[in-house]
């Protein structure tokens, strides 16, 4: 299902026009109706104000193959940490690493608590490589 099919359904399903969901995204209705009917999609910014005014996930909206509307809310703190510090490339590498791992315990024999400490190991390490990375290969700072 299409972004737009689904921004429509959840509208629908939350009883709320487009005006009103456009005010809670700090959009025009216009906009809405633009998203609805797949002419145009929500920039980052954007699409972030509509899955927390709709109650779902960026990944839900963003991925045609997903059907349930919390799919990915265990990472979004993840994503959107990745986000604030090292931008959209960081935020769509984080989701993509999480993405792989979850694939990968899915049906495993780890238990709860240990797929906890896993995913924050995980975490932690990226963000220290990726602070890593921006110091030594990011832009230099002028003296002038």
């Amino acid at each position: 299902m299409t972004l737009g099919k689904k921004v429509k359904l959840r509208r629908d399903e939350l009883k709320i026009g487009q005006a009103q969901l456009g005010e809670l995204c700090g959009v025009s209705r216009r906009t809405i109706v633009s998203y609805e009917t797949d002419k145009s999609l929500p920039r980052e910014k954007s699409l972030r104000k509509l899955a927390e005014a709709l109650g779902v996930t960026e990944w839900y909206l963003t991925h045609d193959d997903c059907t349930e509307p919390t799919a990915g809310i265990n990472e979004e703190p993840f994503i959107q940490a990745a986000r604030d510090q090292f931008g959209k490339k960081g935020a769509e590498e984080m989701a993509d690493l999480l993405i792989k791992n979850e694939q990968m315990l899915a049906g495993g024999t780890l238990s709860e608590d240990q797929k906890d400490m896993f995913f924050a190991a995980i975490s932690k390490a990226y963000f220290i490589n990726k602070e890593h990375a921006r110091e030594k290969f990011g832009r230099k700072k002028s003296d002038s």
